[in-house]
């Protein structure tokens, strides 16, 4: 119980101080947002897979079901929707919200403190190849029948964190040394940000609302995604061979609320936009108890 509330408290905190500070100074979400997304999320990337001490095998099996589940939850979560009676617009804004999780700005901080800087390791590979899927099978996602290959593609190769990536994988495998002018500096800004991730996730969440026509897919939406959809990533992740921490790390990544980018492809393509910025608020809070009981579970076994 301890090593969930020091997991979770702390991250709540901050979450709750960019909420209350984007209510009372109107701060400019999309600032934010650039600094996180140009910045600090390329430079936390390259300094943990870098300087990285985790199972490379392991890894590669982490990425490989980070690129399968959010097929596997298409597929079973779609079934769900369709006896729900839900019309097809309404399914595929519910698609954004279920089958990728936040696991970047909630997702890293809450894998540091709850397994520790090796958590945090494997969390940023699932981080990373999560959003290489985001920008490319979640725009198929969101724009369906209307889907621009190019436009997709476009958005991987603009995407400065997989640069990152890359860079930090070739430092590591052919053991680079980085020189201290370079490391030092990219070092304090990964370290800067968790706390900016945790502060743009309360951010963010300004302004959202909801009626109450909105219970019903959002309430199924909150169970598939903080329920439902770690214990598909742990059956999955078994079946290729992860076991220990990086399976651990699997599941708990899986069981994050709602990607906030979800909520920007569903209001650039129009799929349900209020749904999904109203299932991501609803989830972040919900996952407040769930994440506590999956960390519980999981630091158990």
């Amino acid at each position: 119980m301890a090593v969930a509330i020091d997991a979770i408290l702390p991250a709540l905190l901050i979450a709750l101080t960019g909420y209350v500070a984007g209510k009372k100074l109107a701060l400019d979400k999309r600032t934010v947002s650039k600094l996180c997304f140009y910045v600090l999320t390329p430079a936390l990337t390259f300094n943990s897979l870098s300087t990285s001490e985790v199972d490379l095998s392991a890894t590669w099996r982490l990425s490989l079901i980070c690129v399968v589940l959010p097929l596997l939850l298409t597929l079973l979560f779609s079934q769900v929707f369709r006896l729900a009676g839900f019309e097809r617009t309404t399914s595929r804004g519910l698609l954004l919200a279920t089958i990728f999780s936040n696991s970047g700005n909630y997702g890293l901080p809450i894998s540091l403190f709850a397994f520790g800087q090796e958590g945090m390791d494997f969390a940023t590979v699932y981080f990373v190849i999560q959003g290489i899927v985001l920008a490319t099978y979640g725009v198929y996602v969101a724009a369906s029948t209307r889907m621009d290959a190019k436009s997709a593609l476009m958005a991987v190769v603009k995407m400065p964190t997989v640069y990152a990536a890359l860079l930090g994988l070739i430092v590591k495998l052919n053991g680079i040394q980085v020189p201290q002018v370079i490391a030092r500096p990219v070092s304090l800004l990964a370290g800067g940000g968790i706390g900016v991730f945790l502060f743009l996730l309360g951010l963010q969440l300004v302004g959202t609302k909801g009626d109450s026509s909105l219970w019903k897919p959002v309430s199924l939406t909150v169970i598939l995604r903080l329920l439902a959809a770690p214990c598909a990533a742990a059956v999955a992740g078994r079946l290729i061979g992860l076991s220990g921490l990086p399976w651990k790390i699997l599941i708990l990544q899986s069981a994050m609320p709602p990607a906030v980018n979800s909520t920007i492809l569903a209001h650039e393509f129009d799929a349900k936009p209020d749904l999904v910025s109203f299932a991501t608020l609803v989830g972040t809070l919900a996952s407040t108890a769930s994440l506590a009981a999956w960390i519980m579970v999981l630091s158990s076994l």
